[in-house]
């Protein structure tokens, strides 16, 4: 089998698995029990935090675990505005995670903003700005798209927001980012959102940077965990493969590869007349291909026969019609179902990223004559 929808989730790293079982075999005890395995298991929690800091670019006491991005997101969407009454600004190409937080919002009487994308999509910058003024209380964009892997300059967008409305508080999510991109504390945003599963890590573990000058409100209230701010007893073996899984990652990263990778795959699409969305200027991990004349979740599948897995956009809306994101792009709907969606990892070679493309193609034309 020939994995590509690392986007979609990673498999977990032999590192990150031997640690989440090192906790729930050995050092499984409580961490907020008050003897002494207890208070080990604490400590080696803050550990991992730390750790995790160092490699993100953030302060241990910056960081809070939680369950996922999309609990994150929430999180900031929920209690992370200083002025409920402000509104709120966010970009077309936000994940679902974003957009419907942000969706509800309005249905409950919030002022809600969507700046436009442009053609790679990216948010158009000046359209975004010219939604934000004095009352504006948040503003959201994602650093990285799920969908085409266009990257936004999130500290120049931030810096932008911050010099318009000095009171806006600036969140990212930063899931398709992280550890490919820059450091969080080079971006000057006030919160970041990421998830361990789409680095190595298992499914179930997050966590949401809050700029230490901010106080943001509980998500969770019991128990007092995380510092009072999320309650719950803490998922100890995932935080542990969360750390191990953000090291081996680091030692396995070879960005310059993995963009070698995607522009051989834009060179041999494009030359079997596909479209590349958003071409320029994107993550080397994602690549979004329009395909000639054969319906993206038909040649997923005719893929998957042969070995080949690869997506068709965010598997967290696999179940919806249509794709918003790439239809803010100024894609037709004819060809928003003709997109798939490639995306890599530190473990994919050159090799099997061209003969899953060959294959991806002999699909499709097997599709266009009616073989399939």
């Amino acid at each position: 089998m020939i994995y590509l929808d690392n986007a979609a989730t990673t498999i977990v790293s032999d590192a990150a698995v031997s640690a989440a079982l090192e906790m729930m075999k050995e050092n499984f005890f409580n961490p907020n029990a008050t003897y002494k395995p207890g208070v080990n298991v604490k400590a080696y929690i803050e550990s991992c935090r730390k750790d995790i800091a160092k490699y993100i670019g953030a302060e241990d006491k910056e960081l809070f675990f939680t369950s996922c991005a999309t609990e994150s997101n929430n999180w900031v969407f929920s209690y992370g505005r200083k002025r409920p009454n402000g509104n709120v600004v966010i970009s077309a190409g936000e994940h679902s995670s974003v957009y419907e937080p942000a969706m509800r919002l309005k249905n409950h009487g919030t002022d809600i903003r969507v700046a436009k994308l442009d053609k790679d999509g990216r948010v158009d910058i000046d359209h975004l700005l010219s939604l934000v003024d004095d009352n504006t209380s948040l503003v959201s964009v994602i650093h990285v798209s799920n969908e085409t892997g266009a990257v936004n300059p999130i500290k120049d967008i931030c810096s932008a927001v911050k010099r318009k409305a000095k009171n806006a508080l600036f969140h990212s999510d930063g899931v398709q980012a992280a550890l490919k991109t820059e450091p969080i504390n080079a971006l000057g945003v006030d919160y970041y959102s990421l998830s361990a599963h789409k680095i190595g890590a298992p499914k179930g573990i997050g966590l949401l940077y809050v700029n230490k000058k901010l106080n943001i409100a509980p998500m969770l209230v019991g128990g007092g965990q995380e510092r009072g701010f999320r309650s719950g007893t803490q998922n100890t073996p995932y935080i542990a493969a969360f750390a191990a899984a953000v090291k081996d990652f680091v030692k396995t990263r070879d960005i310059e590869r993995t963009n070698a990778i995607r522009s051989k795959l834009i060179e041999v699409f494009s030359s079997a007349g596909c479209k590349i969305v958003g071409k320029n200027n994107n993550s080397g991990y994602i690549l979004c291909v329009c395909l000639d004349g054969a319906k993206a979740e038909i040649v997923q599948n005719a893929a998957c026969d042969k070995g080949v897995i690869i997506g068709k956009g965010a598997a967290c809306s696999g179940s919806k019609r249509g794709n918003r994101v790439l239809s803010a792009i100024g894609l037709s709907d004819t060809e928003v179902e003709r997109c798939i969606r490639i995306s890599f990892c530190n473990d994919t070679t050159m090799d099997d990223a061209v003969a899953a493309s060959k294959i991806i193609l002999e699909c499709a034309d097997s599709i266009r004559r009616g073989n399939v």
